[in-house]
This record gives structure tokens, sequence and C-alpha cells, in this order.
């Protein structure tokens, strides 16, 4: 009987062991996809936004887009992005995500989860929000 124990017990712990493993490379993939999101210049999305050639998501919450945002801009709470994604399917424009977080970590997410719902390409802003408004540009209310 301890025999069968300790087989068992090692048995659960293999499993869960590869569970952890699991869990690991998730969560490693999530990062490298999110370090991957193609960044865009707050320059060159301006360059696009004069030609109408942009879709512009601020994934900031409800209340801080009330405040200001990019001209344009349409919100998308970073929470609902899978939510919401089917809004933009078909799009043809490229789409801009930003957010006020170091590294565009939110907004690069948001393009991943937007890809995972079938819409590609998505990019994220270098700087987002808070380097819009330090460079003076223009905000929308």
């Amino acid at each position: 009987m301890a025999r069968f124990l300790a087989k068992a017990l090692s048995i659960v712990l293999l499993a869960g062991a590869s569970l952890s493993l699991s869990a690991v490379t998730l969560a490693e993939e999530e990062a490298q996809a999110i370090r991957n999101v193609p960044r865009i210049s707050i320059d060159e999305l301006k360059a696009l936004m004069e030609k109408n050639a942009v879709l512009v998501i601020d994934v900031r919450d409800p209340d801080s887009f009330k405040k200001g945002r990019i001209p344009g801009a349409v919100n998308v709470d970073y929470t609902q992005v899978l939510q919401q994604a089917d809004r933009f399917k078909g799009e043809t424009r490229t789409i801009v995500t930003y957010c006020a977080c170091a590294r565009e970590m939110t907004s690069a997410r948001a393009a991943v989860d937007l890809a995972e719902k079938g819409i590609p390409g998505a990019k994220a802003l270098v700087g987002g929000w808070d380097d819009w408004v330090q460079r003076g540009e223009k905000i929308e209310k």
C-alpha cells in the first residue's frame, strides 16, 4: 500500500509540474507576442491621420477618454477588447492602439487581442497618451 501511495503521489507531482511548465510556457508566449507587436511613432500616426488612413483606438478607461483623447479616437477599454473586436472586422485602415502606460504594454496587449479575434496588424503608439500630451499635440474632449 505504501508503494502504491508513493507512486500515486509521484504521478500527481509530475502532473502538477507539467501543468506548471505549461503555464510558464503560455505566459512566455504571451509576453513574446506583446513584445512583437509593431510600434508606430507619433509622427507616423499623424501622417496617417492626415490621409484618413488610420483607426485610432484608445484602450484607456472611459473616464480617462472623456477627459481627453487623440482626435478621432474611439474608446474600447482594454478589458473589453476581446468582446468588442468584431466592431473592427473588415477595417481596411491601419489600426493603432494607445494607452497611458510604460512601453505601450496595454495597447500592445490590445493589438494581440485583436489579432486573436482575426484582426491582425494593429500597431501600438510609442509613448502613448503621455507622450502625445507632452509634445503638445492636439487633443479632443
